[in-house]
């Protein structure tokens, strides 16, 4: 793959980030679910990791996070995203290349796995809290999940008609 492929491929993957964060700001915050919103961003981050599985995919998520903790940062850890989507990114890489074949299951289990790492974030820096209850935070965290897990696998054609594209060209 030619130099110019490669950085046309990541500014299509960009372009799609940023068409599906605007559908995620813009509306799912108004489509509530058991008292929660669809959450589309850690979907975003690794579900390109699985398709590509190279370094610039883990830089694609790292940057992603960045550019979610600029727009939305996280109170009590700077970097929170970038963080996350980093570990989710890492767990992406090594569940498609050694567990599950890259495809919709593939993307939607490694966004439960990133979901999860951004959950267990969130409760430790929640920990130091006083009034913290961890039940309640699963229970959220639980209900979260299963209401995003069918938007990932939404998400998936999405991203996968990016990678068919830069292979055609």
């Amino acid at each position: 793959m030619t130099r110019r492929a490669v950085v046309q491929k990541w500014i299509l993957y960009s372009l799609c980030a940023l068409a599906l964060v605007l559908v995620q700001s813009l509306l799912l915050v108004r489509v509530q679910v058991w008292g929660v919103h669809p959450f589309l961003l850690p979907a975003i981050a690794v579900i390109p990791v699985t398709l590509e599985r190279d370094e610039g995919a883990l830089l694609f998520s790292v940057f992603f996070g960045l550019a979610c903790d600029l727009l939305t940062p996280v109170a009590g850890l700077p970097c929170f995203y970038a963080l996350a989507f980093l570990l989710g990114a890492a767990a992406a890489w090594l569940l498609s290349g050694q567990v599950i074949m890259a495809g919709v299951v593939c993307s939607v289990v490694v966004t439960a796995v990133c979901m999860v790492i951004c959950a267990l974030l969130h409760a430790a820096v929640m920990a130091g809290q006083s009034g913290f209850d961890m039940g309640a935070a699963s229970w959220l965290a639980l209900r979260e999940l299963a209401v995003s897990l069918p938007f990932a696998a939404a998400v998936h054609p999405l991203l996968a008609w990016v990678r068919t594209r830069a292979l055609d060209d």
